[in-house]
């Protein structure tokens, strides 16, 4: 290759030497060695729009240099042959990649297994069919030799993907393997490296292809690794653009070296004898740290995906998964970036708007919106619940309250959907009382939730936000028929917010003995600081936040010499409990024992001695959408205990009304009585707060809705007015979270709160993390590789469309058929001539689709449009643009011209006006046609904006 342009292009191959031999392989050697016919053709096609092409020198081998890349399993002397043959015959530079699988199944499995906490399971075939440490070692050596006589370069290229037993549900259950890369590889790869380089004493070309990305660039050059290939990283959201980032720090790692090339560099990381002694003793030492290294530890307890229920659709796929995934719509990426720029109370005003609880939300809040935040496939999620925290101890914000109308609500429960109810319908101007049957409003978040989560500080300031507002609590007013049947009677509407404040009744033999706890009792009594009931040695059952809540109070409460063992009949990644919680659980040294079903409870006169559980086994999914635990029959075993808590769910103390007649959905909330109204755990059963405190705000806007009051709580103006190349530079980048402030582990033995709010500094720094996915999405355009899905910008469009209809004497009635919108500027389309179906985008995009199958298909080419099924093509003349559509063998067309559009189907053709989009002439093409549409031609007008940008043949 011609050394000036700096630049090696490497080509692939693969598979076995007999099909490397065929007629269209030998081919595309040839062509790689000389492709001056065609290069000649294409500067001539090109030569009228660009003359200046016969300056540049553009050489006429396309490559000289190579990478065997084989299937696993491929037999160690097929891939010798298929090297050797590349070096004698062909005469190319050549590199080999080999498996991971060279380190061993035992160290392999210790690195992936033990010190990563990675649950991949790498079968004992994936390290008996692929190439064996001592015959790689032989193949080596024999092409070292080879490589001299020839004059040629020869590596290695570490490593493929680790084959490993499927575990993943986006494949079909009959794949029985699949091929890991990434992150958890990089240890892997690495650990290969040294144990060969140590072998060769570092005399080894060394190509590496393992979970690169911009952090560790620099470590993984300064051990003298040759090139770097960072697909695997490249190929997630951020895409080509996070490039610029490896330069950055490149370039920041080389001043601070004060390296001015790459060998230079090397051996400044270091201290050796020369270049090769600094390169290996760097290897050696960096692949030691990258075992301890938390960027490349299992993190999480579940598999992140940010994939939600939303549709795609053609056009306006714009939303924040985190606001689509908060029970309360919280408009999180406003609250971000108020709290970004030093705007705390208007980050204040924008979070009370959807949640009056942001003080207990603010350190309790299951936070499922992080859980699909996008950055989980960039870094890690945006703390969310950190900021709101934050911001929740600022000054306070009021909002204020419209003038009181005529209707009075009455609400049962002072829980956090009562409350919240209340809180909204005040500010709406309703006249409201609260029937609390407790002597303190706040129901399980009050009662339940231990000290060391939640502060009683915060509880009342959100609790003092409602009854400043002029709300009434009528505490110790337990609503029986006859009140129930007094409050129907004297308020106008009422609201149903009672929690499930009875433990779910739970049936074992032995349940009577002594030592058994309710989950519950137990709480309500450890919150008020009374004597528990629990001895030394606990057992807790369930696998929800309350069993967890139980496990870390009696974990306190125990002693030094206690224990505290949780038994779960599934395994952890089926828990329902909040992840952080479980986490927690699992920090504070408790074991959790998964695939247990409790069988029997033992005793010894009368007194708990021993939990009887026996081994599950998880089969098909059950209605729950979980995998259903089946009982291994003759697994029995014991767990030895003197206190049981069942932990398994809690139920409804509602005995005012028919059970049947609570029957309600989250579509109105309102149950089989009129103007009654539900929400929280007395609609879904136990839930979390953040979904009690969504149901109330959402209850009283159908509250409001059927009261006929016209009212909205006004939202700051969001002052972002970002750039596209703004919002997409941000998109580019990575940037981690901090780490949260806790307790030491060493001091948990107390009811200390034990998270800490993070001080304004770094509040503002996560703030700014924020991607703003309200503003712009594009992952799909980022994380094609062939750059298939493309962004477009449209202006906003809304119209009344018409449709016509043919009468039985020929008359053409023209009618409305709808309100027409796109509401967003920006846009994709599906590039069909450059799309492989990969389905990369469908992995990354944050509905529950893909956007190379849903988003509008444009083909380039006409010879393409023809032969496809579904699809547009843009046709162009001087004056006029006509886009064609094609669906089930049926073309229609929209045709542009200066002053209208003109929309051609089998049903007829109609003039449309270019600024309402109204119909001024139609002509059907048979009387049988009684109906024509414009829906399909407004979109395609739109279209034909789109493929302005794109070039058609």
């Amino acid at each position: 290759m011609n050394k000036d342009i700096g630049t090696i292009f490497n080509m692939s191959v693969g598979y076995n030497l007999e099909g490397i031999l065929q007629d269209n392989i030998q081919w595309f050697f040839s062509k790689m060695n000389d492709s001056s016919l065609e290069l000649g053709k294409k500067i001539n096609e090109i030569q009228e729009i660009y003359p200046d092409i016969d300056s540049i020198e553009i050489p006429t081998q396309l490559s000289n240099n190579i990478t065997l890349s084989t299937m696993h399993g491929c037999p160690a002397n097929e891939i010798e042959d298929i090297t050797k043959y590349l070096l004698e015959e062909k005469n190319l530079h050549t590199y080999v990649k080999l498996n991971p699988t060279l380190l061993g199944s035992d160290l392999l499995r210790e690195i992936l297994n033990d010190k990563l906490n990675f649950r991949t399971e790498v079968p004992d075939i994936a390290f008996e069919h692929d190439l064996k440490y001592q015959d790689a070692l032989k193949i080596i050596r024999s092409l070292q030799e080879t490589t001299k006589q020839k004059n040629l370069q020869f590596g290695l290229k570490l490593t493929n993907t680790l084959e490993s037993i499927n575990n993943k549900s986006v494949f079909n259950s009959n794949v029985d393997m699949m091929y890991m890369s990434g992150r958890a590889l990089h240890p892997i790869s690495i650990n290969v490296a040294k144990k060969l380089q140590n072998e060769f004493d570092g005399e080894l070309q060394l190509s590496f292809s393992a979970g690169a990305d911009a952090f560790n660039i620099s470590d993984i050059l300064s051990c003298g690794f040759k090139t770097i290939t960072v697909c695997s990283d490249i190929l997630k959201p951020g895409g080509y653009m996070r490039l610029n980032q490896y330069f950055e720090e490149l370039i920041n790692d080389f001043k601070t070296q004060n390296a001015g090339n790459i060998p230079e560099f090397v051996k400044k990381s270091g201290t050796g004898k020369n270049l090769k002694d600094v390169a290996l003793k760097n290897l050696n030492k960096y692949a030691e740290k990258v075992l301890d290294s938390k960027l490349y530890k299992r993190n999480y307890l579940k598999d992140p995906d940010i994939k939600t229920d939303r549709n795609l659709g053609y056009f306006d796929c714009i939303s924040a998964p985190c606001k689509d995934t908060c029970a309360t719509h919280q408009d999180i990426p406003d609250y971000m970036y108020y709290t970004f720029t030093n705007q705390f109370d208007k980050a204040y005003e924008v979070i009370l708007r959807t949640n009056r609880f942001p003080s207990i939300t603010g350190m309790v809040c299951d936070h499922l919106c992080q859980n699909k935040c996008t950055r989980v496939n960039y870094d890690n999620s945006l703390l969310i619940r950190e900021v709101k925290r934050f911001i929740s101890e600022q000054d306070e914000v009021k909002l204020n309250p419209e003038n009181k109308n005529n209707f009075k609500v009455a609400i049962i429960g002072a829980g956090p959907s009562g409350l919240s109810c209340a809180y909204y319908l005040t500010l709406a101007g309703f006249s409201i009382d609260i029937f609390e049957a407790n002597s303190k409003a706040g129901g399980m978040v009050q009662y339940a939730i231990p000290g060391f989560r939640l502060t009683d500080e915060a509880i009342e300031k959100d609790f003092k936000r409602v009854t400043d507002l002029g709300v009434q609590i009528h505490y110790n007013s337990k609503v029986d028929k006859e009140k129930f049947q007094s409050l129907k009677d004297n308020y106008n509407y009422l609201f149903i917010g009672t929690g499930a404040q009875l433990s779910a009744p739970f049936h074992l033999d032995g349940i009577e003995s002594k030592g058994i706890v309710d989950s519950l009792d137990f709480l309500f009594k450890a919150k008020k600081g009374e004597e528990s009931g629990i001895g030394k040695n606990v057992v807790i059952i369930g696998g929800g936040n309350t069993a967890m809540d139980a496990a870390r109070t009696a974990y306190r409460l125990v002693g030094k010499d206690g224990k505290v063992t949780i038994v779960y009949r599934r395994t952890i990644n089926e828990m329902p409990a909040d992840q952080g919680e479980i986490k927690a659980v699992l920090e504070e040294n408790m074991e959790i024992i998964e695939l247990a079903g409790p069988e029997k409870i033992i005793n010894k006169n009368g007194q708990v001695k021993a939990l009887l559980c026996s081994k599950m086994e998880l089969k098909e999914t059950d209605s729950s959408g979980r995998p259903r635990p089946v009982k291994i029959e003759g697994s029995e075993f014991e767990i030895p205990c003197d206190t049981i808590i069942p932990a398994i769910g809690q139920s409804l103390d509602i005995d005012f009304i028919k059970k049947d007649l609570l029957k309600a959905d989250t579509s109105n909330y309102q149950i089989q009585i009129e103007n009654i109204f539900i929400g929280g755990d007395a609609l879904r059963g136990a839930a979390t707060a953040i979904k009690a405190i969504g149901d109330g705000r959402k209850a009283a806007e159908q509250i409001i809705k059927k009261a006929e009051i016209d009212f909205n709580i006004p939202k700051p103006v969001n002052g972002k007015n970002l750039s596209k190349k703004e919002l997409m530079l941000k998109r580019a980048s990575r940037k981690f979270a901090p780490e949260l402030k806790e307790l030491d582990i060493n001091d948990r033995k107390n009811f200390k709160l034990v998270s800490k709010t993070l001080t304004q500094e770094t509040i503002i720094n996560e703030a700014e993390r924020c991607l703003y996915c309200d503003e712009i999405c594009n992952i799909c355009t980022t994380v094609c590789p062939n750059f298939a899905n493309y962004s477009y910008e449209i202006e906003p469009v809304s119209y009344y469309l018409q449709k016509a209809i043919q009468l039985e004497d020929g008359e053409i009635e023209i009618q409305n058929e709808g309100l027409f919108e796109v509401n967003q500027k920006y846009q994709i389309l599906n590039i069909a001539n450059f799309c492989n179906e990969c389905g990369n985008c469908n992995t990354f995009c944050p509905t529950n689709s893909a956007p190379y199958k849903e988003k509008p298909k444009f083909w380039l080419t006409k010879s393409s449009f023809n032969l496809a099924e579904e699809g547009f093509y843009l046709e162009n003349t001087k004056n006029e643009k006509t886009l064609l559509y094609k669906r089930d063998s049926k073309i229609v067309s929209l045709l542009e011209n200066q002053n209208e559009y003109i929309f051609t189907s089998e049903e007829g053709t109609a003039r449309l006006d270019k600024n309402d989009f109204s119909i001024l002439e139609i002509k059907f093409n048979s009387k049988s046609v009684k109906e024509m549409s414009s829906d399909l031609a407004a979109e395609m007008s739109l279209l034909l904006k789109a493929a302005d940008n794109l070039i058609f043949n």
